[in-house]
């Protein structure tokens, strides 16, 4: 039997569940104006980001690719608030610049393999930015380290002499 289909609710999964042609993404945030610069920003982003969730630019290349309606650039003091309003509502890492996007690795798929990543060069890093630890993501799962204790501990069970147990009860007694 085929599936209900519910209008107006929210995906609970936290899958992904489709693909975003990177090209065209850039092309929408170059050309609509219409759109909030902070969008465009986050789309253009987009279309450079690596696997490892940097996206570098020149220093006021944002400004220069993202042109006003009256065919101005815009000044960088404009770009670097409107990245911090991305900041803000979590679709940035804090770490964020003019020169290089961060994607945190909660919002897009990536890899940390750093074998088959460049090193950010306004970061210094090859790695991902972690929100939820707020921090730069290892790149390898922590190992689990092997016990230091070679039998586990047995309980033993010391008498009291002063108590008495009564088992009707299931009390004890002085």
């Amino acid at each position: 039997m085929p599936k209900i289909f519910k209008p107006f609710t929210d995906h609970e999964s936290d899958e992904i569940w489709s693909r975003i042609y990177l090209k065209r993404i850039g092309t929408i945030a170059r050309e609509k104006t219409t759109f909030s610069t902070d969008f465009r920003i986050f789309l253009l982003g987009l279309q450079r980001v690596s696997n490892n969730g940097h996206s570098p630019f020149l220093i006021n290349e944002i400004g220069n690719l993202l042109i006003r309606t009256e065919g101005k650039p815009f000044v960088p003091k404009h770009v670097n608030n409107q990245i911090k309003v991305l900041i803000n509502v979590g679709l940035l890492a804090p770490v964020s610049t003019s020169r290089c996007l961060v994607y945190p690795k909660e919002l897009i798929l990536l890899k940390t393999d750093r074998k088959k990543v460049a090193l950010c060069q306004e970061h210094g890093t090859h790695r991902s930015w972690s929100l939820f630890n707020n921090d730069w993501a290892p790149d390898y799962l922590p190992t689990i380290q092997e016990s230091v204790i070679s039998k586990p501990i047995e309980e033993q069970i010391v008498p009291d002499e002063d108590l008495e147990f009564d088992v009707d009860t299931g009390t004890y007694s002085s």
